[in-house]
């Protein structure tokens, strides 16, 4: 296929292709059909950008699989770049002729390519077929009860409408979609998501961009098959002329539609984004209940595993994965994993987004750590929500050094858990008290601390997060993760990984998290040396509510295993532990 590719570009007289790991939605999760990168490539990640030439290629990514895009990729087609040093655009030549598919790229990509003095060549989506690496598949859409989301879908429009002065919004997120319309779908693995495109008018009426649905009755909802987009385009442009657009997440085929068809275009960022961060009081509800089941499942995992390493059982990163799995489908209200479940054993672990095949499988045993990193989707009569959590787990002796980045790593959690702050602040405000241990021994991790999470939506949702780049503020309502961590490359992986509820505090104009992860942490790990008293007053009081609520939900067996290491975080608390060197978990 790449052989075929680079044909391509020689006989079309072109210097580079441009090609993001993305579909028409920017999606980060893709269905089978859109693994375009993947499939010429070899590369699974989810973040990427390969600039193809006619004699050798060039890969991006971010920080989480600089090291994974070394191990997939061929080193003597690619070199690879971390987005975070070197952008695309600033490495293509002045003057270079560059061919890229409008619908995978956005508006603002292509001034870019303007500004940047490329010459640019829009490929047609028949044109680009020669990678395309399968057909697309449609699953129902299915609508979610007010009681799970809180609010009537007439309502939220309402909402969003409030002030607007423009014809329509073109709604180009599939997630923004789902939220406005009380929908999913089972478009994309991991995700209920729908793959389609909306406009919302100013008399809170929507065209949904679907297939023929025969169950979904949706209010003032009108469906228009997808291959009638420019026709109702066309129609529409004889009644109406202004439509706001995100100029982030539409991409060009959209935005060159709507020019040709002479729609007066607003930029505004898609305020769903904003409304559906802030969840309301069923959504908050829903998550509570979702990491309830979540924890006990991570639980029982976490006991199972203490088992096989004590009892010398063979178990490798492939199998623990699926044992976990089981866990989870022991709840009647587990869809499916939140995405693919990050099982990464000593160097394994290094690798932030790792991926555990065959023939990377490590037998997990000897004296190392163990990092899995997994979550899940959640749908009950009365809930619905999304899961993600990390733990670290000694195998063995951990060595001094692993203790002592583990704690470091622990204290940046606890930090950034107990913190308290004014109304206004944003993540990137706060990133650093998670790195902030990290760097007094000069060490760091090449990822942000936390990403927004949504409700029975995307694992990953803006626009909230913690990191250096993240400025929303953060409010009431807002779930994010809270994940430092620490990598050593060639050795081990850490990362301690939770959910929290952005709540208000006691004191007014201030907020704080509220921690909703509910399951224990490795104490063999910890040197509680380097703890001041309240972070071990916070580990005590966690690992005490975490019993609390699954005392009467494991066997004898786990539930004794969970009081001793209760027991071992109130020994912490009153500074009576002397240091082990053998797992707990």
């Amino acid at each position: 296929m790449l052989t075929k590719l680079k044909n391509f570009l020689k006989d079309q007289n072109l210097d580079y292709f441009f090609l993001p790991n993305s579909d028409e939605f920017f999606s980060e999760y893709l269905p089978e059909s859109e693994k375009r990168v993947q499939a010429i490539t070899g590369f699974t990640g989810s973040n990427a950008t390969v600039i193809f030439g006619q004699k050798k290629s060039y890969f991006f990514t971010d920080g989480r699989y600089t090291l994974q895009a070394k191990n997939q990729l061929d080193p003597n087609e690619f070199e690879i770049f971390n987005l975070a040093e070197k952008q695309p655009l600033t490495f293509i030549p002045n003057g270079s002729r560059v061919a890229f598919d409008p619908k995978l790229v956005n508006v603002n990509f292509v001034r870019s390519c303007a500004k940047a003095g490329l010459k640019t060549t829009l490929l047609n989506h028949e044109t680009f077929s020669l990678i395309e690496p399968g057909l697309k598949q449609e699953k129902n859409i299915f609508s979610l009860p007010t009681k799970l989301t809180g609010a009537d879908s007439l309502t939220k429009r309402t909402h969003i409408l409030q002030g607007f002065e423009g014809d329509a919004i073109l709604i180009t997120k599939p997630e923004n979609i789902c939220w406005l319309l009380n929908i999913r779908a089972a478009d994309v693995e991991f995700t209920p998501l729908l793959l389609a495109y909306a406009i919302l008018f100013k008399n809170g009426e929507v065209d949904l961009f679907v297939n023929e649905q025969k169950n979904l009755e949706l209010e003032k909802v009108n469906c228009v098959a997808p291959s009638c987009f420019d026709l109702r385009l066309a129609v529409l442009s004889k009644k109406i002329k202004k439509i706001q657009i995100d100029e982030n997440s539409t991409n060009y085929w959209l935005y060159d539609l709507l020019q040709k068809n002479d729609f007066e275009l607003t930029h505004k960022i898609d305020p769903i984004e904003l409304a559906k961060s802030q969840k309301n009081s069923a959504e908050i509800f829903g998550a509570i209940k979702s990491h309830e089941i979540d924890g006990l499942a991570v639980t029982k995992f976490l006991f199972w595993l203490s088992k096989q390493n004590q009892d010398d059982q063979e178990t490798n990163e492939i199998s623990a994965a699926k044992k976990l799995l089981e866990f989870r489908k022991e709840s009647p209200h587990f869809c499916y994993e939140s995405f693919s479940a990050i099982s990464g054993f000593s160097s394994n672990g290094a690798v932030i987004h790792y991926h555990s095949i065959e023939k990377t499988n490590k037998k997990i045993s000897g004296n190392s750590l163990y990092l899995i990193d997994s979550g899940g989707q959640y749908l009950g009569e009365d809930f619905c929500g999304t899961t993600d959590i990390t733990r670290t787990v000694a195998i063995g002796n951990p060595s001094e050094e692993m203790r002592e980045n583990f704690t470091r790593v622990l204290k940046g959690h606890i930090a950034l858990a107990r913190a308290k702050f004014p109304r206004g602040t944003s993540g990137a405000q706060l990133d650093i008290l998670a790195r902030e241990h990290l760097w007094r021994a000069e060490l760091n991790y090449d990822h942000g601390t936390g990403h927004g999470v949504g409700s029975f939506l995307s694992v990953h949702e803006g626009p909230c997060g913690i990191s250096k780049r993240a400025q929303q503020e953060l409010l009431p309502g807002m779930i994010l993760s809270n994940e430092p961590g620490f990598y050593k490359e060639g050795e081990y992986g850490i990362r301690i990984e939770n959910l929290m509820l952005v709540e208000k505090s006691e004191k007014e104009n201030f907020l704080q998290f509220r921690t909703l992860t509910l399951a224990p942490l490795d104490p063999s790990l910890i040197d509680f040396k380097m703890l001041t008293r309240p972070e071990k007053k916070w580990l005590h009081n966690y690992h005490q509510e975490i019993l609390e609520k699954f005392l009467n939900q494991l066997e004898k067996n786990a539930l004794d295993w969970l009081k001793k290491i209760c027991e071992i975080y109130n020994f912490g608390l009153e500074a009576k532990i002397q240091t082990k060197t053998t797992s707990s978990l």
